[in-house]
């Protein structure tokens, strides 16, 4: 092979593989572009949706210490316990975002809450219908003092871990703070505690009964 072909076949690989560098290189910088505005995207949806889990998370607490009492009395007339708070309200399908961005184990548990406050609200409206404890009414609001305490950091848990995925700041209490989380598990536990100790007292009165 002469010295002229081979410089030719120098020349023409040369050629090709400029080619290919710079298509590497082009395809390289539009996956480098579409990343960080997916990134973006995500960021700006971690933001907005964080804002409306942490109200709903809120609006939840506020429901989850309603016992019915205004000021330690009853808050309905002739010492009926009544509830004084409104619900909170979280419509994620009416949030503009691209839900699309977010994983399925984030997105779901996110569009479901809707679907868990309603069932909850179905469960109180079956009590609400045999209910004959007035004026404390202790179950109905056993229920929803613990359900909605449940809601709530079910909520906030989602806000953290949607924070962790947006690379949003993490939002931490300081020592002696008042923590919402903390306080609804408090909400929880002493409700557990309450239900615990009336079924040992109606255990031991059914048992002198049968003994």
């Amino acid at each position: 092979m002469d010295a002229g072909n081979v410089s030719a076949i120098i020349s023409a690989a040369a050629g090709i593989s400029g080619v290919l560098l710079g298509n590497v290189f082009v395809l390289v910088k539009e996956r480098l572009t579409t990343k960080a505005a997916r990134q973006k995207e995500t960021t700006y949806l971690g933001v907005i949706v964080v804002s409306h889990l942490d109200r709903f998370a809120n609006g939840c607490s506020h429901v989850a210490f309603d016992d019915g009492t205004e000021y330690g009395r009853p808050a309905g007339k002739n010492g009926e316990h009544i509830p004084t708070t409104a619900l909170p309200v979280f419509q994620p399908l009416e949030i503009n975002v691209d839900w699309r961005l977010l994983p399925k184990d984030l997105m779901y548990p996110i569009l479901r809450l809707p679907d868990l406050q309603e069932q909850l609200q179905s469960r109180l409206a079956g009590i609400t219908q045999y209910d004959n404890d007035p004026p404390e009414h202790t179950e109905f609001f056993w229920v929803r003092q613990r359900g909605y305490a449940d809601l709530g950091l079910q909520a906030s848990d989602l806000a953290r871990k949607l924070r962790m995925h947006a690379r949003i700041p993490a939002e931490e209490s300081l020592p002696g703070e008042w923590n919402r989380d903390q306080n609804l598990k408090d909400v929880i536990k002493e409700i557990d505690g309450k239900r615990a100790a009336w079924e040992s007292r109606q255990s031991e009165s059914l048992n002198q009964l049968n003994s």
